[in-house]
């Protein structure tokens, strides 16, 4: 959108949003986000087609997924940011329905830290797919078993413009502290990694436990492959 950005502020929650994207970020003093509350007090700026959301650190109800995937102005994102936004307890059918309708526009998707479990991760996966425009796939820090990140990976094979995702260890790795245990972690990495392969080849790619896009850390300096690669 042309022109300069008209910031508007939500009153009760002392968010801010933006003509061409809205920022929600968790309250210090409450433990959820209420975000349907804070889209009615914002509709005017809802009204107008965003090109970036980004809800992030706490909690979601299905009924506020359900929200963002109806606003019409919400059609056209090309950057969506859930970092941190908890999404284990929910149906996440309409999240895959809000990326079925802006699969054509979206170009980074963070799902980091949600801590998505692999058994709702089949309702995202078509939705997920579709989006062909999409160069960068935050999914670090969610519980995927290794079967669950095959299948995921499989469905990326017709993103040919990523160039940055990251992903989280599978839990077959993980040990009793839920910490990488690397004797098993390094062939299961390479065993994800073939299985990526026969369908596309990857640009920059982070598998492990501590994702950092920017490169300022590194699983281990052992292993072949690490996120700049």
């Amino acid at each position: 959108m042309k022109g300069g950005k008209v910031h508007q502020t939500c009153p009760f929650h002392n968010r801010t949003s933006v003509l061409t994207g809205l920022v929600i970020t968790n309250d210090p003093v409450s433990d959820s986000l209420f975000v349907k509350g804070c889209f009615e007090l914002q509709e005017r700026c809802l009204q107008n087609p965003l090109e970036n959301l980004e809800l992030t650190y706490g909690y979601l109800l299905e009924e506020d997924v359900k929200c963002l995937s109806q606003y019409p102005s919400l059609g056209y994102l090309k950057h969506l940011n859930l970092s941190y936004v908890l999404l284990f307890r929910i149906s996440l059918e309409p999240l895959g329905a809000l990326l079925e309708k802006i699969a054509a526009s979206l170009e980074t998707l963070i799902l980091e830290g949600c801590q998505i479990h692999y058994s709702q991760l089949s309702a995202i996966l078509p939705g997920l797919s579709r989006c062909s425009q999409l160069t960068t796939f935050y999914f670090g820090r969610n519980c995927m078993s290794m079967g669950a990140l095959k299948d995921l990976l499989r469905h990326t094979s017709g993103l040919s413009k990523l160039s940055l995702e990251t992903y989280p260890a599978p839990e077959e790795s993980l040990n009793s502290l839920v910490r990488v245990n690397w004797e098993i972690f390094t062939p299961l990495r390479a065993e994800l990694m073939c299985t990526l392969r026969e369908v596309r080849q990857p640009k920059r790619i982070f598998i492990g436990p501590t994702p950092c896009p920017s490169c300022g850390s590194s699983l281990s300096e052992e292993l072949e492959l690490h996120l700049c690669c």
